[in-house]
């Protein structure tokens, strides 16, 4: 969607249409998630900045000035947020997973999976993952993402090219599905 469409869509939520709101989560929502799960590396805390985000972001709308750029400004409240989170969060204290075993037991075969694709995932840049993320989990096409990130096609398909290649190192055997 366009600038001034999303802009349209701002306008008519700020003047009381109350579905707008669906319009711009559907058109925001994943800029948002993947601004906060850069930051955070944490799928759930992320889903809850994202709520905390969108919270945020009627609570300031009035004072929202309607210059093209919305999807910028919600994203710049989902990285302070985030960032905010972060830093309460490295206060918080760390629990030994071999003192306190128990605790950490995981339960089936998805968790395993989870971890596995997360620990591969850290090897990757942050622009490597939002590529990974939203093209093999998301289903986003590559063009679209590169107009997200501002950027070349052939530099997405390079970049997704090359994790993907750095994923199969290190994992032993990732594909692409």
């Amino acid at each position: 969607m366009n600038k001034h469409k999303l802009e349209n869509i701002v306008e008519a939520f700020k003047n009381g249409d109350e579905t707008a709101f669906d319009r711009l989560y559907e058109e925001t929502k994943t800029d948002v998630y993947y601004t906060i799960l850069l930051v955070l590396k944490d799928p759930s805390l992320s889903e809850d900045i994202m709520q905390e985000t969108y919270l945020k972001m009627i609570e300031n709308l009035p004072g929202y000035r309607r210059k093209g750029e919305f999807r910028a400004w919600i994203k710049t409240i989902a990285k302070r947020l985030a960032i905010n989170a972060y830093h309460k969060r490295k206060k918080e204290t760390a629990i030994d997973a071999d003192e306190h075993p128990n605790l950490f037991e995981s339960e089936g075969q998805d968790s395993e999976k989870r971890y596995y694709l997360e620990e591969l995932m850290n090897i990757l840049s942050e622009e490597e993952q939002t590529i990974v993320i939203r093209h093999a989990i998301l289903g986003d096409k590559h063009k679209d993402i590169a107009k997200d990130l501002d950027k070349p096609l052939g530099t997405v398909l390079w970049k997704y090219k090359n994790a993907l290649e750095k994923m199969r190192k290190e994992g032993g055997g990732f594909d692409e599905e």
